[in-house]
């Protein structure tokens, strides 16, 4: 009976476990594939920060490889679940450039934005995943008060490569 018992709740937990892992988050899921080609993750960066007509994140990458680059940037939100991810950007060899915006609010009128409606994000994740890792990146939060300013707080960007995703493989 304790046997059974422990079995079970052996069972129990390694089904939260594997659940947990199916679900993926910014360090366990699969960079995005750009066509056929696998995506690698680039760049990783927290605190994301969206509050509509208020406060975005801004992140801007310019491909300093001698080969066009596909990027994209993917948010998560404060549980760690991929909550949007933008269309990815072609960029050409040796200096093309890209801005992410968490939204159109954004005073960025050439950036490229996430397509799913996101949710006000307090603290949430991102990460840049691209075709190549020699990227060049920075970020910021930009956040607007009622009366028209702006204020910009720069947005720590962490270098992780990873290796591509091996679903094509």
């Amino acid at each position: 009976m304790i046997a059974a018992r422990t079995r079970r709740a052996a069972l129990a937990v390694a089904g939260l476990l594997v659940g947990h892992a199916a679900q993926g988050g910014i360090l366990d899921s699969p960079p995005p594939r750009f066509g056929t080609v696998d995506g690698q993750v680039v760049f990783r960066m927290g605190p994301v920060l969206f509050q509509p007509g208020v406060a975005d994140t801004i992140i801007t990458c310019t491909n300093v490889d001698e080969v066009q680059a596909r990027v994209a940037l993917e948010v998560f939100d404060e549980e760690d679940l991929a909550v949007g991810i933008s269309p990815d950007a072609s960029l050409p060899a040796s200096g093309g450039s890209v801005s992410f915006a968490t939204s159109a609010d954004a005073i960025r009128p050439d950036a490229v934005v996430v397509v799913e409606a996101l949710a006000p994000i307090e603290h949430g994740k991102a990460r840049i995943s691209a075709t190549t890792a020699k990227l060049s990146c920075f970020a910021y939060h930009q956040i607007r008060d009622q009366i028209g300013g702006v204020r910009e707080q720069p947005l720590e960007l962490i270098k992780k490569v990873s290796p591509p995703s091996a679903s094509a493989r």
